[in-house]
């Protein structure tokens, strides 16, 4: 895999070079120039740029109740996805909603290894006193946050224990997030050395844009130079599983400027991407700026064309979706995201570390959101469970179908006998409205996901959610006072009932507002 910028010559991989940018945008503007947004406005599945947010979780955060560990961990699988959270970064990026804190001392990062690793093994009894196979891995993701933010020994404490606690098998996908600035420090080949010898086998990292001027507004503590770095650093290791993120939507970003990013990494032999539109919270730096400054900002249907310019270059060169937003030249983008999104009920989600959330036997649920919290509770030998709400069938079946729509699709039929519920009676009508806008396509009683219902996905599976869900957030809104500090809102990952757009309620701390709506 190339270590500098690549020419204008054939690619490394003998495949074919990307579309033109005129041809590239040709195509987008044709796609963009046939959608009725005001149609599909109208039917619930458009939403603004300021508007947008994916479907992390079903119930949102703000329909979850508090709950107990050994709630939680009734019926689990017998196999599991495990998530851990790694909550430390160097920089705050203004686009990031998860939750971090920014250049902890090393004696806290130890002190939370130390804990996460507490977590593990209180999570392993739990889940070995309802199978008895205990924790068995099907996938294994350490995200954050910045994993790579620790050092080689802690890299090594921490899975080192997770290792002799977890079982695992040859097909089990361990997943590493890294920042591309990790090449920056001293000690940055034993990390990356630490990571390889423990079994990591999928390596994803953050890159967003390959443009400077983008990656200084976004505060990202990198360029171009430290992600070639980068790349060269994981090939001299024979590392070839490798995923960037990228996001498209970002202030300064153009439309040339997109094309540019997306082509020269295919140029340098990436295989896999993962991108997704920007998300904006109220919490976060850059929702202020776009409020202040939209004009910097591609606007709306410049992100939609960035978006099917992207699916054009990466169509166009051998690449294939699935699931939506992920794209690869091989056969399987991750195990862990199809499992995440087709076989959640086979293989549970189990979240370890400070404010993981997971699905284990119909249950959502959400860890504390708060270091020092789970940092006391972990220590007094407690779970960090914080929220979480078991699902009738009903309401399993509606998460079914708004996760399986963004992979393999959802056969109704066979879901309703899975659920008990007449599926296709259900939803028939829905199903026949997202038709005609041309959003899904159906097979028998098997439902997908058209091209054009790919750009609207999470408009789409929000529609599928219930009234009472819908109705228990909105109550929830009415008890929110502060969207920016509120955990219950700030780390709510659902587009359901969001309060942190213009004409929403007020936010009272970061708005500088009283209730009786006088400025302080």
């Amino acid at each position: 895999m190339e270590t500098t910028p690549p020419s204008n010559g054939p690619r490394p991989d003998g495949g074919p070079r990307p579309p033109s940018f005129q041809d590239a945008l040709d195509y987008a503007e044709g796609r963009v120039a046939e959608l009725d947004l005001p149609g599909l406005r109208a039917a619930g599945v458009y939403r603004t740029p300021l508007e947008y947010y994916l479907v992390g979780t079903y119930p949102p955060l703000k329909f979850l109740h508090d709950m107990e560990a050994e709630e939680v961990f009734r019926g689990i699988t017998p196999s599991q996805n495990l998530y851990l959270h790694i909550p430390f970064c160097e920089q705050y990026c203004t686009f990031c909603h998860f939750y971090k804190e920014i250049n902890s001392p090393d004696q806290l990062v130890e002190r939370y290894v130390s804990a996460l690793r507490d977590d593990i093994s209180g999570t392993a009894e739990r889940v070995s006193a309802q199978t008895p196979g205990g924790l068995t891995a099907s996938s294994v993701y350490f995200g954050g946050g910045t994993p790579s933010y620790l050092k080689a020994h802690q890299i090594q404490s921490l899975m080192g224990h997770l290792w002799s606690t977890v079982r695992t098998t040859p097909d089990t996908e361990i997943t590493f997030e890294l920042h591309p600035g990790v090449v920056r420090q001293p000690d940055y080949e034993d990390r990356l050395d630490a990571i390889r010898e423990h079994r990591v086998n999928r390596w994803v990292f953050g890159i967003q844009s390959m443009d400077e001027k983008v990656l200084a507004r976004l505060n990202r503590g990198h360029g171009r130079a430290e992600v070639y770095r980068l790349i060269g650093l994981l090939d001299d290791r024979n590392i070839d599983n490798l995923n960037v993120d990228l996001i498209f939507g970002l202030p300064l970003q153009t439309l040339r400027n997109w094309y540019d990013t997306l082509t020269e990494l295919m140029d340098a032999g990436l295989r896999k991407f993962n991108i997704f539109p920007l998300m904006f919270k109220r919490s976060d730096p850059i929702t202020r700026q776009y409020i202040n400054r939209p004009q910097d900002f591609p606007d709306e249907r410049d992100r939609l064309r960035m978006h099917f310019m992207a699916e054009f270059l990466l169509f166009s060169t051998g690449f294939r979706r699935g699931p939506v937003f992920y794209y690869a030249k091989d056969s399987v983008h991750s195990r862990q995201q199809q499992n995440k999104f087709d076989s959640i009920e086979e293989d549970n989600l189990v979240g370890l570390g400070v404010s993981s959330f997971g699905y284990i036997g119909g249950t959502q649920y959400y860890n504390v959101c708060d270091n020092r919290e789970y940092l006391d509770r972990t220590a007094a030998g407690s779970s960090p469970v914080w929220r979480g709400h078991s699902l009738p069938p009903a309401e399993r079946l509606r998460r079914s179908l708004m996760f399986g729509i963004r992979s393999g699709g959802a056969d109704l039929a066979a879901r309703g006998r899975q659920y008990g519920i007449d599926a296709v009676e259900l939803f028939a009508g829905h199903v026949e409205n997202l038709q005609k806008l041309g959003l899904l396509d159906t097979d028998g009683t098997a439902v997908n996901l058209t091209d054009l219902g790919c750009a609207f996905v999470d408009g789409i599976g929000h529609t599928f959610a219930s009234d009472e869900v819908v109705a228990g957030v909105l109550a929830a809104n009415e008890r929110i006072e502060s969207p920016s500090v509120d955990p219950v809102d700030r780390y709510d990952y659902s587009p359901i009932g969001r309060l942190d757009l213009p004409g929403g309620i007020a936010d009272r701390h970061r708005d500088g507002l009283l209730r009786d709506g006088a400025v302080e």
